[in-house]
């Protein structure tokens, strides 16, 4: 019989699109003009606050009724359920741990019993060391930091996810771009 296919997901802006909301609202409250653009640089000098403050703020920022409606789009939820009657999904999130109730409850409304398990990674470990961890196969994220580190730990694809400001559009070769999810779920189908 053949292995069931691992497909680890990760959260924001691939599952709902979130990094836009949060900039545009940590500008707005704290007078700053950190760009789309660098939102994911980690030393990035337009937080204009030491980095324990800067992540301080976007947990209160992820913790408000605001971020907390955000939604995914109907695609978005159509796809993940299809591939979870087929394949194995784990969620691996860079999100703080103390939104993890924030990111259950999106997922108990939007995609129930579609995850296998939910990983709230950040300090203690990459996305890379859980993708091994749990034997994935395939990484789907809109960071391309995220998806070296899964290749390094045996990933056999990596999908770039997404056609975001932070995203050069230089994609090494050994990733796979897909800027949509039916691109990802052709991909995914073609494996």
């Amino acid at each position: 019989m053949a292995k069931r296919l691992v497909i680890a997901i990760d959260c924001d802006d691939v599952l709902v699109d979130s990094t836009k909301f949060l900039v545009e609202e940590y500008n707005r409250l704290y007078g700053t003009a950190v760009l789309l653009k660098d939102a994911h640089m980690t030393d990035n000098t337009q937080w204009e606050a030491e980095s324990e403050e800067v992540h301080g703020r976007i947990d209160r920022i992820q913790l408000s009724d605001r971020y907390t409606s955000l939604v995914p789009t109907d695609e978005t939820v159509k796809v993940i359920h299809t591939l979870a009657t087929v394949y194995e999904l784990h969620l691996i999130t860079a999100r703080a741990g103390v939104v993890a109730a924030v990111t259950q409850a999106m997922l108990d409304e939007y995609f129930t019993s579609c995850f296998t398990r939910v990983e709230h990674v950040g300090q203690t470990k990459t996305k890379g060391e859980v993708c091994a961890e749990i034997g994935a196969d395939v990484l789907i994220d809109d960071n391309v930091k995220h998806l070296l580190s899964a290749l390094e730990h045996g990933v056999a694809s990596a999908v770039w996810f997404g056609d975001y400001a932070w995203q050069d559009g230089t994609v090494p070769s050994n990733i796979i771009r897909c800027r949509d999810w039916s691109a990802v779920l052709e991909h995914i189908d073609g494996i």
